[in-house]
């Protein structure tokens, strides 16, 4: 690392976290370590210690700031929707901020590192998806659904985000299919008197 000597750059915990972030999707969560952070902002290691405690403290934040950010781009993706309409709008703000962040979103959906802290960003990045739910007619108990429908969707991202599907398949079309499914789980779960003629 090349640090001008006499040369002392001011850093804040923002350009920190974010430098993080875009460290970690560029390249994997993995391969952010405090030296790794310290070369991309042209500091030394000790320089980051004002702004995070350690490399786990870091991590943790990055799985809170990007569930946080999760919810945003969720509640966006909801605003003035329901039903089906709702629930591919938010299918695909789901997608596009998996891949365009890939390092973020699997880190955040790693072990908690601050495990209340964590609890409370992803009930809010859940809170769309439940009032999508809501506006089914399905009773907010019904937390398996919801789980199911995430546990769906996450699949597919995550072999996406791997490479793990073999050279030429589609794979919006795979996320198609299964957001289908997806929709057809919350169609049974409908109560009869709510469901379309």
């Amino acid at each position: 690392m090349n640090v001008t000597k006499g040369v002392r750059r001011r850093l804040d915990r923002e350009q920190v976290l974010s430098a993080a972030e875009e460290l970690a999707d560029r390249e994997g969560w993995t391969h952010l370590t405090m030296t790794a952070l310290a070369n991309e902002l042209q500091v030394t290691v000790p320089a980051l210690y004002n702004h995070v405690p350690n490399l786990e403290a870091l991590r943790g934040e990055l799985q809170i700031r990007t569930f946080l950010a999760i919810g945003a781009a969720l509640n966006r993706a909801a605003m003035g929707r329901s039903g089906p309409t709702a629930v591919r709008a938010l299918a695909a703000a789901f997608r596009k901020f998996a891949l365009e962040h890939p390092g973020r979103y699997d880190l955040a959906m790693r072990e908690p590192v601050d495990p209340e802290r964590f609890e409370v960003a992803a009930l809010e990045a859940g809170r769309a998806l439940w009032a999508v739910i809501a506006s089914y007619g399905i009773s907010e108990d019904a937390i398996e659904l919801q789980l199911s429908a995430f546990a769906a969707l996450h699949g597919v991202l995550v072999l996406e985000n791997a490479g793990f599907y073999p050279p030429g398949v589609d794979t919006e079309a795979v996320y198609e299919h299964v957001l289908v499914m997806t929709l057809g789980l919350f169609d049974d779960a409908t109560p009869p008197e709510l469901r379309a003629s």
